[in-house]
């Protein structure tokens, strides 16, 4: 018998046949996996891609299950399912499913041939993708063959699915290398082991992989604890590889050409990318197929749209339009963050954030020949028979060697063809790291593969699956956990400790918040589920992290291929992304139409430029196997060129090798070495500023340098009292060292004791934010952290949120099991310790040496690293501008509450509220209320001990008596007697009750109930405060039957610790002993009634028009004072005091100086004078200060009563049009400094001692340090001249000058300079602590504003815009002092409002109204909102109104009535016709303050001011008739 006939014999005729027509002969993998199969045996059979594995052991089963079915009359329909195929990718499963049709109907032909009996053997397949009609349909009737994946397996075992999985007898397990070392890979071997228990004897498992290492580890997670039988028959895939660089010298790379060969200007000189993408171009339209894999989706997206628009160049657009529209269009463009629409396309993108229908979609289209290429991410990596791909592209080093491995196999994926790849390395450090991953794929070294051990999060799901599904006992279950291999070494204590913690045996009571999962009968030993135990495993469960990802949705009705569901998108993209925005997703373009919490709905957006997509993700980095690879390759090329040897290397065309080689080259020149596995190289450079940069080259990668680095920042922190700045990465570790003397540190810095080096990192890594994300993913893993919506997206602030409070609770207790598998994952899954300590080893015994070395410029291997480095800190030291800006309000948290004073805790507490969060609190709320026994448990855990009484009153119905009676016979409750009165307590209280009140217990507790706790009475204490809102000490202490000096000390501890706070709550107390009226309240209940309070005060008001506003802030600014018989508004305020108050409310504002004299004060202040402007100035009360010029007759001034002068005058800005000092300012500011006021001419006099200067010089000088804030003067004086100049008609007359000797006059031919009035002084600007600048705005922005809202913030310029101002209000609001809500209908959702402020607003919008009550004022005036918090009214005529200088506005009640232009020209009306007379007289009043000179109006709503219905009210105002329009002279 020939070997082919011997190797088919074991099958049935119809089998044999069907393989003899189809293929030559079996391969040797595939005989020898037939061998190993049919002992019965779990088999691990290792083969390269396309030698035929995946048939060998679907064959095998198909044949058995063809001879099974032939001996049934009737297979049982519930259990038919014989084999399940496990994949670790749904798009490998999908495709299997397709595959399978070969063979089954090949057999099933040749057994119609032969006459036998028909037989259709079905497939199904579940996934995450199956639709649930399809889902049901497979549990009403499973198939013979079930394709399915990790997760979706779990599923199935934890509902009444798993009934058809109960006939399984294979289980083929594909690609097992790719989850083998992961957590999903210990969720499946869970899986596996409960799949076998539902069987009467365990399933044979084949494992298929052709990249795996070590073997015999992978097959021992294969079998679990039965023995597995490896088939690796000594086979070898060919492999062509090649490194190509499209560029003769990749430090010096000319402009890109387009696909016509001229210079591509959309292209700079010195990027490769054109000329990868040009090389690429010409590779696949050289072939049928090809796959070219990017490494990450972002680049997958950017790399399609360039080909595209490539192809869509060189096709013109005559070809481009024949083609169809529903072609494979891409529609990206050639920039780094946006693409353009592409006529043509010849490529698309797939990865795992496109929609399965569109994947599947261009899967069937590259088979089919309509599609030349595709461009992927590992989504195509794993088994996947893309047809006949001719080749594969790798962009830049491939992340692993069995990634290259696989992704290489994906050409010519049929038994005993070549694969061809070409790898396209992005830089030359890039370049190395291809050559030696080609090398190791060449002579197959693999990373090896290492399963977690005990990871304490999978076991906790599981446990809580298998629970739900079964009673179990608990040693059944500990036998059958530790039959899996991950857990075949799993401790007993371990186990009990994460069985304890789900069934709420916490270490401390702080953990009440989270409900027990199971309930563990100590007694009999038996695990049994809570209510929702199923639903919480089957929502909840799975191990992929859940990174909060948006799914992109096409509109209702609007299906494509039966889905709405185009892909998903990164959370952050999201937030960055805005409705109408229009994005690329899987070479498609899409136009956002509507973003809801957890979708973004989009509909086709053909041929626009669209943004490209970004994701965050982060790798494991290089593995230590590998980096010793990449160093014994530098050593080898190190003696070859010390030699003065260049050997060609294998894989690489010319330019590669030239670039490497240069590479190594100008290393060697700049160090003298390279980083080798024998030798690590220090190199110290200084950076821009002159600071130091150490920088330790090393080969062993990101998983041995990230540890190390962690030791490192904590020696740097110890030893030298710095805050490091240290970033690792695979090719090395950078730190930053500020310029110092002495010795920069060097290899003394990274050398360690092997031993004593993991114990630091073991104690540094708790507090990094490595832990706290991975304690985010382990306690999600373990059900803690259940999804709120299942279904729907988790918003990751809000998982990041809930995950650190757990992590704050847990940070205490070591032996929690979530912070053990945290430690755990962190120090053995994500750092490579080992390694690191083998590495530190050879260290230490001179096997691996340190070199040192000093150069002026970084060499060309750090480069990457502080491209690396610089990217970690971008944004740490150098913030941008407006950061900066707002870093003016940094606050300190402590200081603000000093200056908010003591808070009344009575006013801040609304007593319906309280009343109300106290029955929450105590569950008497009916929908609070106990419905089960379950749910009595829950109360016993979370009130405390209760009595019979108690229940009942928390018990819906009269079923607590036999709910209690249910769980004491349990055990799980027990009777106690505390404080004289019988009650029912929770058991796991039983040993907190016992030593801190000390209680009786029962007999018969179990003896893991009696274990002493570390503060059982705080425990107490603490449980009561957050389920009570603010009791005194004495209530306290008669609850528990203790003395007050007992409860008093630890109510003290736990006020010193935060967890309490003391005060005056508004509790009626009768006279007690000294002590025992305190009250208290927890510091988490204040939050949630203060938070509740300030709801129900927002809810009671309801927001009043923007008129009541308007009005408000006219009279806030007194601008409507008690004016009987006149429409026109006078000023509220009278005399100097009067001018003080504005000055008090406006100070800080900058205004023209033309404005403050004419239509700031003189409205405001009835009987206003110059004069009393001046008094305050020379008293010295006021002060001014210019803040910018506006010309040379104008400029903007600030005014500011000194007293308060820190507060609002904030320090020069630093920007770039600042003003720059000549020695003539220099000299000025010296004479200044000196102290004093100096009159202009006296300044004159001293400077002109060093140097010849005139008067027009100094005041030109002295008003340019004014406009910049340096000097100011002790009157008006010198700007009324300076304003009054811009409005004289002609030059003043020069004047002789008196002296004692008679008359002089100034030279004749030079013309004479006023004198310029005032004495001239240095501003001092004092710099008030932030905490207290940022409360000053605050409160003169309440002053001014009577509602602070975002408008208001912008308006005014604060620095930090209106966020800056936030924490300030509210620690105001905390305070009692102010209300957020919407009082104003049409500011915005955030408002900020005192009390007496919000009452005022309703009193003026209720009144009855009244006459018109018309105010004039400037158009930049701060009391008028239009144009700035409120939009201009809407009107007819094409001019608009703008806040300019030199313009008027006329409000009556609250609304905009009339605005004069600047220039008077034209006049806009608004409002009710009958307010217009009022108005114009208004508007009369404030142009004879101005003192305006004569103007002519001419239109009037955009018509001729003589077809104005305002005629008449202007002539009474003082308008005469002239011939374009109506002249106004004063």
């Amino acid at each position: 018998m020939s070997a082919k006939a011997a190797a088919l014999s074991r099958f049935s005729p119809a089998t044999q046949r069907w393989f003899q027509l189809t293929f030559a002969a079996p391969t040797p993998v595939q005989s020898a996996a037939w061998d190993a199969i049919a002992s019965g045996n779990p088999a691990l059979v290792i083969a390269p891609t396309g030698s035929g594995k995946t048939l060998a052991a679907f064959l095998h089963a198909i044949d058995a299950l063809f001879r099974e079915r032939e001996a049934q009359e009737i297979p049982d329909k519930a259990t038919r399912t014989r084999i399940l195929y496990i994949s670790p990718v749904k798009a490998l499963a999908a495709d299997v499913q397709r595959n399978l049709q070969l063979p089954l109907e090949g057999v099933y032909q040749q057994r119609q041939a032969r006459g036998e009996k028909a037989i259709t053997l079905t497939v199904g397949m579940r996934s995450g993708d199956t639709p649930g009609n399809e889902r049901a349909r497979l549990q009403r009737t499973p198939p013979d063959i079930l394709i399915t994946t990790p997760e979706s397996l779990f599923l199935m075992l934890t509902s009444r699915a798993r009934e058809a999985l109960r006939g399984v007898t294979t289980l083929i397990l594909d690609e097992v290398h790719a989850v083998a070392g992961s957590k999903r890979g210990a969720q499946l071997a869970l899986s596996l082991e409960r799949l076998d228990a539902l069987l009467p004897q365990p399933a044979q498992r084949i494992g298929l992989s052709a990249t795996v290492r070590p073997v015999e580890r992978v097959a021992q997670f294969l079998g679990g604890t039965q023995e597995t039988l490896i088939v690796n028959p000594p086979t070898s895939r060919a492999l062509e590889m090649r490194i190509a660089v499209p560029v003769e010298d990749m430090t010096d790379i000319p402009g890109g050409t387009d696909a016509s060969g001229a210079p591509d200007a959309g292209s700079a000189a010195g990027s490769l990318w054109p000329h990868i993408e040009q090389r690429i171009l010409e590779l696949v339209l050289a072939r049928r197929a090809t796959i070219v894999f990017a490494n990450s989706r972002g680049l997958a997206e950017k790399l399609t749209a360039r080909l595209n628009e490539r192809y869509a160049a060189r096709v013109g657009t005559e070809d481009a339009l024949a083609q169809p529209a529903h072609a494979w269009d891409s529609f990206n463009g050639g920039t780094e963050k946006r693409s353009d629409g592409a006529t043509a396309s010849i490529a698309r993108s797939h990865h795992g954030s496109v929609s399965k229908e569109q994947r599947r979609e261009i899967e069937d289209a590259l088979k089919a020949g309509e599609l030349r290429c595709v461009v992927a991410t590992s989504s195509l990596e794993l088994g996947i028979d893309m047809g006949t791909v001719d080749l594969v592209i790798q962009v830049g080093a491939p992340p692993s060697v069995a990634s290259a491995l696989q992704r290489v196999g994906r050409a010519s994926h049929q038994v005993g063809d070549v694969s061809s790849g070409i790898v396209f390395p992005r830089t030359r450090r890039d370049l190395l790291d291809a050559a030696v991953i080609v090398q190791c794929m060449l002579s197959g070294e693999l990373e090896p593969v290492t399963p977690p051990q005990n990871p304490l999060d999978v076991l906790a799901q599981q446990t809580v699956a298998a629970v739900a599904m079964d009673t179990l006992s608990v040693d059944a279950w500990f036998t059958l956990v530790r039959r899996a291999d991950p857990f075949r070494h799993l401790p007993r204590s371990l186990f009990d400790a994460t069985l304890d913690m789900l069934a709420g045996k916490y270490p401390s009571d702080e953990f009440a918040q989270f409900r027990p999962r199971l309930i563990w009968d100590r007694e009999a030993n038996l695990l049994s589920p809570r209510p929702g135990a199923q639903h919480l495993a089957v929502t909840s469960g799975g191990t992929i992290p859940d990174r909060g990802a948006f799914s992109v949705m096409l509109p209702e009705g609007e299906e494509q291929a039966g889905s709405r569901r185009v892909g998903e998108l990164d959370e952050e993209m999201v937030y960055e992304s805005r409705v109408n925005d229009i994005i690329t997703l899987g070479a498609t373009s899409w136009r956002i139409q509507q973003i809801t919490h957890d979708q973004v709905v989009v509909v086709p957006a053909p041929g626009r430029s669209a943004r490209l997509p970004f994701w965050r993700g982060d790798g494991l980095g290089r593995s230590a196997l590998l980096g010793e690879s990449i160093g014994r390759f530098l050593r080898t090329l190190e003696a070859e060129q010390t030699a003065g040897e260049v050997c060609q290397i294998a894989g690489l065309d010319a330019s590669a090798q030239h670039n490497l080689q240069a590479l190594v080259a100008e290393q060697r020149e700049a160090t003298g070495l390279l980083p080798t596995d024998t030798t690590l190289l220090i190199e110290r450079c200084r950076d821009e500023t002159g600071d130091w940069r150490v920088i330790l080259h090393s080969p062993w990668g990101q998983r041995v340098h990230a540890p190390w680095a962690l030791a490192v920042a904590e020696r740097i922190r110890r030893r030298m009292g710095l805050d490091p700045a240290i970033v690792a990465s695979d090719d090395g570790i950078v730190a930053h060292f500020p310029d110092m003397e002495g010795r920069v540190p060097g290899a003394e810095l990274f050398q360690f004791d092997a031993d004593a080096l993991q114990r630091v990192v073991a104690e540094a890594i708790g507090h990094s934010a490595l832990f706290a994300a991975r304690f985010r993913e382990c306690a999600a893993r373990a059900l803690l952290l259940p999804r709120r919506n299942p279904g729907k997206r988790s918003p990751l602030w809000q998982q990041r949120l809930r995950a650190g409070e757990l992590l704050a609770v847990a940070r205490d207790y070591a032996d929690f099991p979530v912070l053990i598998e945290t430690a755990r994952e962190c120090l053995q899954d994500v750092y490579d310790l080992p390694a690191l300590h083998q590495l530190m080893m050879r260290i230490q015994n001179g096997s691996v040496q340190f070199a040192e070395v000093t150069t002026e410029a970084p060499s060309p291997f750090a480069a990457p690293l502080l491209f690396g480095y610089v990217a970690e800190f971008i944004y740490a030291t150098d913030a941008p501008l407006a950061e900066r800006r707002a870093s003016l309000l940094a606050l300190d948290s402590g200081l603000l509450s000093e200056l908010l004073g003591q808070v009344d805790m009575r006013e801040l507490l609304d007593a319906g509220v309280t009343a109300q969060v106290a029955q929450e609190l105590q569950r008497l709320a009916a929908r609070y209320k106990a419905s089960d026994k379950e749910g009595v448990a829950d109360l016993l855990r979370e009130l405390g001990p209760l009595s019979a009484a108690a229940l009942a009153a928390r018990v819906e119905g009269d079923g607590s008596g036999r709910a209690i009676a249910e769980l004491a016979e349990a055990h799980r409750a027990i009777g106690v007697t505390i404080a004289g009165e019988p009650r029912w307590a929770a058991i796991e209280d039983a040993a907190r009750l016992r030593d801190a009140l000390g209680v009786t217990l029962p007999p018969d507790i179990p003896a893991v109930f009696l274990q002493p706790v570390a503060d059982p009475l705080r425990d107490l204490i603490g449980r009561y405060a957050r389920t009570h809102t603010p009791f005194t000490t004495g209530e306290l202490a008669r609850h528990f039957g203790l003395g007050p000096a007992v409860v008093s000390d630890t109510l003290e501890r736990m006020r010193a610790q935060g967890k309490l706070l003391k005060g005056d709550f508004g509790l009626h107390v009768e006279q007690e002993t000294a002590g025992w009226g305190d009250q208290w309240v927890a510091e988490e209940v204040f939050k949630r009634l203060r938070i509740r309070s300030l709801q129900a005060a927002r809810e009671a008001t309801r927001p009043v028009p923007p008129e009541a506003w308007v009005s408000l802030l006219l009279e806030r600014q007194g601008l409507t004072g008690e004016t009987p018989q006149s429409p026109v508004a006078q000023g509220r305020y009278e005399g100097v005091n009067g001018v003080a108050r504005v000055v008090e409310q406006l100070a800080g504002l900058a205004l023209p100086a033309s404005v403050w004299q004419s239509q700031i004060l003189p409205p405001r202040v009835r009987d206003y004078q110059p004069a009393m402007l001046d008094e305050l100035l020379s008293a010295g009360e006021v002060i001014w200060v210019g803040e910018r010029s506006l010309g040379h007759n104008d400029g903007l001034v600030s005014l500011h009563l000194r007293e308060f002068a820190a507060e609002t005058l904030l320090p020069l800005p630093q920007s770039n049009d600042a003003l720059r000092l000549t020695p003539l300012h220099e000299a000025i500011l010296a004479r200044l400094d000196e102290g004093g006021a100096w009159f202009a001419h006296q300044i004159a006099a001293a400077v002109a001692v060093g140097q010849p200067v005139d008067e027009a010089q100094i005041q030109s000088a002295l008003w340019e340090l004014a406009w910049a804030g340096y000097v100011t003067s002790d009157t008006w004086a010198a700007l009324r001249q300076l304003t009054g100049m811009a409005n004289s008609a002609r030059a003043k007359p020069t004047r002789s000058l008196r002296t004692r000797r008679g008359r002089i006059s100034l030279p004749p031919g030079r013309p004479a300079t006023p004198a310029l009035p005032g004495r001239w002084s240095r501003l001092s600007r004092a710099a008030a602590p932030p905490a207290q600048l940022a409360l000053a705005i605050a409160e003169n922005m309440l002053d001014r504003w009577g509602v602070v809202t975002r408008g208001a913030a912008m308006a005014e310029q604060v620095p930090g815009g209106f966020p800056a101002l936030q924490p300030v209000m509210r620690g105001l609001e905390d305070a009692g002092r102010v209300l957020r809500g919407r009082f104003v209908a049409g500011l915005g959702g955030a408002q900020f409002a005192e009390n007496a402020t919000i009452e005022r607003l309703r009193i003026i919008a209720e009144r009855s109204a009244r006459e018109p009550l018309a105010v004039a004022i400037s158009a930049v005036d701060p009391a008028s909102p239009f144009g700035v918090t409120l939009r201009w009214p809407a009107h007819s005529a094409a001019t608009r109104p703008v806040r300019r200088s030199g313009a008027l506005v006329v409000i009556c009640h609250g609304q905009l009535a009339l605005y004069l232009a600047q220039g008077g020209k034209e006049l806009l009306s608004y409002g009710e016709p009958g307010w217009h007379a009022a108005a114009v007289a208004a508007m009369a009043v404030a142009l004879r303050r101005e003192r305006a000179s004569g103007f002519t109006l001419e239109v009037i709503d955009g018509k001729p001011a003589g077809q104005s219905p305002l005629i008449d009210a202007l002539r009474r105002a003082g308008f005469s008739r002239e011939p374009k329009g109506y002249g106004w002279y004063g």
